[in-house]
């Protein structure tokens, strides 16, 4: 064995054994924190990972109502690294935001309360509140900062971005930036500047066809309906929740626009008008974006449209311009379906987070994609310079990331966030 072989031998053997000597030093750390218990996963990009079970209080202002254990995937990198908390605003996400790899940080992804089994028993609905969520996330960030005392960075997509930053409002200093992607702040249960998105956003005759596609869709209702109960009884699924098949392939409709700009979808793929029944189904449920309506998701997703009718606000679909082709809703109708009855929406809470995100809020940097329907409701920073934000031209809800943008641009939000780690 010649001597450079022995010393690279030796080089992976100390490397392994310092590896080893850290884990069992992170593992004994994490022990030693109440309200913490762990499981080990396989590693992610060769770093330990690991799932978390966090004693959470079902309300954070009375000990009494009780407790639930919330899940949170841990990536640890160093104990010298920061640390990246990824808000989710529903179950945990299935890889790591790609600003794990950019900040070469450590990582958290934390499950949303009331999704999964991070739901309280009994589920009471009144402690669903974006104030009990960011209590949550304040929770975990002070028992982890007993092993990671560095900088934290605070991130999420969607609804996860919305709720991102909501926590550096309600706690402005538990992280020292924050990276909302594609994060929308409807301005009530029916944000109406998302009309005024559908009615401009692509080409007039682009527009035309996506109108024209969703009359042909409406006028072959009863033929396509019958398709569309063979198609949900393959797949095992139901829609008696929005009314039952020929209800919801009017639902599927009025949603049509607001999905194929969301998706990033082309016009050159509409269907024309002589296509048959099976061809504006298909083209209908392409990508099966509209399956998120079936009775199954829709009660899976309960509390999502619990938030957004209480708190968060949504959008909605005008039936007016398809006159007597509607004929199982009326007037305007909101997207949030929640199945478990009425809500009373209220908005003090989003007028107060935007009061402060165009006064005080610092050190959040805000992504959106320019064709995205939800960018209609992109966050208000009015005059504040402490706060950023970019739009990307062409991008949707699902490319609207660092990694598919152009490099300079790129770099240079990177720097931003940098600057303040």
């Amino acid at each position: 064995m010649t001597r450079k072989l022995v010393c690279l031998l030796i080089l992976i053997i100390t490397s392994f054994s310092s590896y080893s000597q850290e884990t069992d030093a992170f593992e004994k750390l994490l022990s030693d924190i109440p309200d913490i218990k762990f499981k080990r996963l396989d590693n992610i990009n060769n770093f330990p990972t690991y799932f978390l079970s966090v004693k959470q209080l079902v309300n954070h202002k009375d000990t009494t109502q009780g407790y639930f254990q919330q899940r949170v995937r841990l990536v640890h990198r160093g104990f010298d690294k920061n640390m990246i908390i990824n808000t989710n605003g529903y179950g945990l996400a299935r890889r790591p935001s790609e600003l794990f790899d950019l900040l070469e940080s450590n990582y958290i992804d934390v499950e949303h309360r009331y999704f999964g089994p991070s739901t309280p028993d009994p589920k009471n609905w009144d402690f669903l509140t974006i104030q009990q969520v960011a209590d949550d996330y304040h929770h975990i960030k002070n028992l982890l900062s007993q092993i990671y005392k560095n900088k934290w960075i605070s991130t999420g997509i969607s609804k996860g971005g919305e709720t991102a930053t909501y926590y550096k409002h309600f706690y402005p200093n538990d992280v020292a930036v924050c990276v909302p992607y594609v994060a929308p702040f409807p301005n009530n249960l029916i944000d109406k500047r998302l009309y005024n998105f559908l009615d401009t956003m692509g080409s007039e005759a682009c527009r035309e066809q996506i109108f024209a596609f969703q009359q042909n869709v409406l006028k072959n209702k009863k033929a396509i309906t019958s398709l569309l109960k063979f198609y949900l009884l393959g797949k095992g699924e139901a829609v008696e929740l929005i009314g039952g098949p020929e209800a919801a392939l009017e639902i599927f409709a009025l949603e049509y626009p607001f999905t194929f700009w969301q998706a990033g979808k082309g016009c050159a793929n509409i269907p024309p008008a002589d296509a048959d029944i099976e061809t504006l189904l298909f083209h209908l449920l392409e990508g099966e974006d509209l399956l998120y309506l079936v009775d199954n998701t829709t009660t899976t997703l309960a509390a999502h449209y619990y938030q957004h009718a209480t708190q968060l606000g949504y959008y909605g679909y005008r039936t007016e311009p398809f006159g007597d082709l509607i004929e199982h809703w009326d007037g305007e109708i909101s997207a949030c379906f929640f199945p478990e009855g009425k809500l009373t929406y209220d908005r003090s809470t989003f007028d107060n987070m935007m009061m402060w995100l165009q006064g005080e809020a610092e050190n959040i940097v805000f992504l959106y994609g320019a064709i995205d329907t939800w960018t209609a409701a992109q966050a208000d920073i009015g005059m504040n310079t402490k706060v950023k934000k970019y739009i990307f031209p062409k991008k949707d809800h699902g490319s609207a990331r660092l990694n598919k943008i152009d490099p300079v641009q790129k770099d240079e939000i990177l720097t931003w966030i940098k600057k303040r780690l």
